[in-house]
């Protein structure tokens, strides 16, 4: 990561008295400006460093992919499931679908909202009335709870 706070053009001084000074350079002058400003600039700074920071880790090359072993076929926007995948999914479902009436009324639902509906885990606990953790512990426990019964 380069030095950035070499190359920025805004810095804050604090004065004898004890208050300080925002100064922000443009076009190679210095321009004092309110906190507010100062900050609203920092900020916007901040976040344009951030993003070119992150942007480095996302860029992806053939020898990357190679090393990673990323398949070219999940880089597209529309990733191809093979015939044996997409067979496997349908038993699992219709395997689940199966025991889904051996399950309680509400782990029925849990299972039907997150996995069939397609509902997240934030939103169901929002309608439920309940935290996020708790929806997650009760979904390991459903999850479980409904392989025992598939094992059987």
């Amino acid at each position: 990561m380069q030095n950035w706070q070499k190359d920025r053009n805004y810095r804050k001084h604090e004065n004898p008295n004890g208050s300080f000074t925002y100064v922000i350079t443009i076009d190679g002058m210095d321009v004092e400006v309110s906190e507010e400003v100062y900050k609203a600039y920092s900020q916007s700074d901040r976040r344009e460093r951030y993003c070119a920071e992150t942007e480095v880790g996302l860029l992806l090359s053939l020898d990357r992919m190679d090393d990673e072993d990323v398949l070219l076929s999940y880089m597209t926007d529309e990733h191809i499931e093979s015939a044996e995948d997409t067979a496997m999914r349908n038993m699992s479902v219709q395997q689940i679908k199966t025991a889904l009436p051996l399950l309680e009324g509400e782990e029925q639902e849990l299972v039907q909202r997150l996995y069939f509906d397609g509902i997240s885990i934030r939103q169901y606990a929002k309608d439920k009335g309940l935290s996020d953790f708790a929806i997650r512990h009760r979904e390991r426990k459903v999850l479980a709870k409904l392989k025992k019964l598939l094992e059987n």
